[in-house]
């Protein structure tokens, strides 16, 4: 029966039974009876119509109000109404939904509540999405147009879908849309993506779905062992600390932990768990599972303190949780173990024996000392001692370590002399009862690799090396041989191979270590290669005569200059000339910051002149490879004194007083023109500057000796405000 058939059914059997019931079929006019046969025809008519106008029925006249789909609609119900049989007057208040173009739906759900928002088509979908949202309605409004017929249907699914979230934005324009969110547990996500499953076809939408929590189970797993230590791990609720945990013990060998994002509304999981770890923190040794109604403690071994720990969990666990406690002997018969040490030559051994065998075979066997090993008062039935010949065996390979011979395990942690040892001697115990469980520590004197080490330098991280050193070269020498601080981390060394020519070249490349933007050397038997990139300015062909002077003709060397500058203004603190630089006009420049005057410029260009002295070629005015530095230090001066200071600068040269006056001072004069050039080049505009050289007319250091005379062959600088002459 349809839904119509049964309305008009059930309108005909109340007007029945009323007339009926009342004996009133021979009284016509009452109006009650009359009144309800009216309102029981009009119900049946008004119900084929979605989301039906309010009738109301007074006597005979009936007041419909509300709102349809249609100007058709309208006139269909005010027709059919006014055709009922008794109807004395219609009084029709019908509104045709306005028409909305684009049908629209929104929805955001956060701390602050759920709002809506856009179209339906009928006010008992209104009323429904308020009531699953329990949000106002007022912004939603009921129009005609809608896209799809499903329409109503599927907003009120989308609305059932964000109720399951804990956050939740639903935008929806014509057949297409968005659903935004984050579900707390995973089954909150998969109960709304079945729900977003039965939209209509019609209705298009995209899911960004997020689950806050992984869906992991809410346990603990915690363990102590008298040789592994304490493990702890699994998943706590978010008001457990991991530390509340970790703390109760001196030490935890392995903890993973992690707390939950999200509360289980779990109150009693969390003292259960730090009431079990206060447990297992007061036994010698033992393994609790807390898990949301149950706290199981098993294999535990412990004295008062941990009878005190039981009791107190006992009468603090909540009545819902079930304790399951198992306890191990207090005093256990020990177990039968060996455990062989090496250290500085000297052999310890320790452990319990089985009867029958005497701690004395052992000191003749090893030269042990057995002052550690005890004997069980009970015998050997499992074949145990069996495996102790093998382990000796083992053991003569062991170079420092020990082996650990246990009822059930043999663990090796030991350093051995090279691979084949390595191989012998895991061989050997692998093949015993307890080679299924072996482990193994291994750590060899030589790798039986050559050296082959690679050392990369880059200015602002410093060395690092890889690979295996030569036997005559470890890391704190590479270290100082470069004039670096020592690399990080270990590294290996062979203890037989020397590579006696690393060392010289180490130390001829030092000196201009400072002008490497990235150094790359390898240091193998027999070839020694070298990638390098140098900074702006340098001279390249001195560089690379001096380096491949310290080479041998197998050697590799490749350098070049730094092509890809970095950004203008770049900073980088320089580990091998130990000072922060600067990247301004194409060179690495020393970073200054000084207030520039007559005065301080002196005192800084002197400072620098003194650091780093301007050499050049035994007469020529080609300069040194090194003075690089000294002709930036001059530049970043100079760059600071005219550039912000606006004062004059004259680059002075200076000879010692060996040769022909006026070639020393012609040859002064050239050089002061070279450091000018450079230092115009590094920015500092050449109208502000003069070159004077004075020859030999101004020492500084006696020209009797060699050194007095490196001295007095020098560059310097002299400054003046605009205006006044230089002194």
């Amino acid at each position: 029966m349809t839904a119509k058939a049964l309305v008009e059914a059930i309108g005909a059997l109340v007007i029945f039974l009323t007339l009926a019931g009342l004996g009133l079929f021979q009284v016509p006019s009452d109006e009650p009876t009359i009144e309800a046969g009216l309102r029981a025809q009009a119900t049946v008519l008004l119900a084929d119509y979605p989301d039906p106008p309010v009738l109301t029925v007074k006597g005979r006249v009936l007041t419909v109000e509300g709102l349809v789909q249609s100007n058709a609609d309208r006139r269909a119900i005010e027709r059919a109404l006014r055709a009922i049989d008794g109807v004395e007057e219609l009084r029709a208040k019908l509104e045709v939904l306005p028409r909305v173009g684009r049908f629209t739906f929104s929805l955001g759900k956060d701390d602050k509540g759920t709002r809506l928002g856009g179209h339906v088509t009928a006010a008992t979908t209104a009323e429904a999405l308020g009531r699953v949202t329990g949000a106002p309605v007022t912004p939603l409004q009921v129009a005609r147009g809608a896209p799809f017929g499903d329409w109503d249907k599927a907003l009120l699914v989308l609305a059932e879908s964000a109720a399951l979230l804990h956050r939740a934005e639903v935008d929806v324009s014509g057949t297409s849309g968005t659903i935004r969110g984050e579900a707390l547990w995973s089954a909150e996500a998969r109960a709304v993506a079945a729900r977003l499953d039965t939209l209509p076809k019609s209705l298009s939408i995209k899911r960004e779905i997020s689950v806050r929590d992984d869906g992991a189970p809410f346990l603990l797993v915690a363990e102590r062992h008298p040789r592994r230590g304490v493990s702890l791990r699994g998943k706590l609720p978010p008001g457990l600390n991991v530390q509340a945990l970790t703390g109760a013990f001196d030490s935890v060998q392995d903890n993973a932990l992690v707390a939950g994002p999200v509360d289980p509304d779990l109150p009693d999981l969390g003292p259960a768990m730090t009431g079990a770890i206060k447990v297992l923190a007061a036994a010698e040794q033992g393994i609790a599972l807390v898990t949301p109604g149950a706290v199981v403690l098993t294999s535990l071994r412990g004295g008062a303190e941990m009878d005190k720990a039981l009791t107190a969990l006992r009468a603090d666990m909540p009545a819902s949780y079930r304790l399951d406690v198992s306890q191990l002997p207090e005093t256990p018969p020990q177990p039968f173990w060996l455990q062989l040490d090496r250290l500085n030559g000297a052999v310890m051994a320790s452990g319990v024996l089985p009867e029958g065998i005497p701690p004395e075979e052992l000191s003749k066997a090893l030269g042990a000392d057995v002052s550690r090993l005890s004997q069980a008062p009970y015998p050997d039935t499992l074949g145990w001692a069996a495996s102790m010949a093998a382990v000796q065996d083992a053991f003569a390979e062991v170079i420092e370590g020990g082996i650990l011979l246990e009822e059930a395990s043999i663990t090796l942690d030991a350093v051995l002399a090279d691979p084949d040892s390595a191989v012998r001697v895991e061989t050997r115990l692998a093949a015993l009862p307890q080679g299924a469980d072996l482990r193994s520590y291994i750590e060899l004197q030589d790798d039986g690799r050559d050296p082959d080490a690679t050392l990369t330098y880059h200015p602002e991280t410093g060395l690092s090396l890889d690979g295996v050193l030569p036997v005559d070269l470890d890391a704190a020498a590479i270290a100082g041989l470069l004039g670096l601080p020592p690399a990080d981390g270990a590294i290996q060394q062979d203890q037989e191979t020397a590579l006696p020519r690393a060392a010289p070249f180490l130390k001829a490349v030092a000196p201009w270590l400072g002008e490497a933007e990235t150094l790359t050397i390898t240091l193998a038997v027999g070839k020694l290669t070298v990638e390098g990139v140098l900074s702006p300015g340098v001279d390249l062909e001195q560089i690379e005569a001096a380096t491949r002077a310290a080479l041998g003709p197998n050697d590799r060397l490749t350098l070049s200059v730094l092509q890809d500058y970095p950004p203008t203004d770049t900073r980088r603190q320089n580990v091998a000339l130990g000072a922060e630089q600067v990247f301004l006009a194409g060179y690495w420049l020393p970073l200054l910051e000084f207030a520039p005057s007559v005065a301080e410029c002196a005192r800084q260009s002197r400072l620098a002149e003194s650091d780093e002295p301007v050499r050049f070629l035994s007469g020529e005015t080609r300069l040194d490879a090194r003075s690089i530095r000294g002709v930036n230090a001059l530049s970043a001066v100079a760059r600071v004194c005219v550039g912000r200071g606006g004062l004059r600068l004259r680059v002075e040269g200076h000879t010692d007083n060996f040769g022909a006056e006026g070639v020393n001072r012609m040859l002064s004069r050239l050089r002061a023109e070279v450091v000018a050039t450079e230092i115009a080049k590094r920015g500092v505009p050449e109208v502000a500057m003069e070159v004077l050289g004075y020859g030999p007319d101004r020492p500084v250091a006696d020209n009797a000796t060699p050194e007095g005379r490196a001295r007095n062959r020098r560059i310097s600088l002299a400054w003046s405000t605009p205006g006044q002459s230089i002194q």
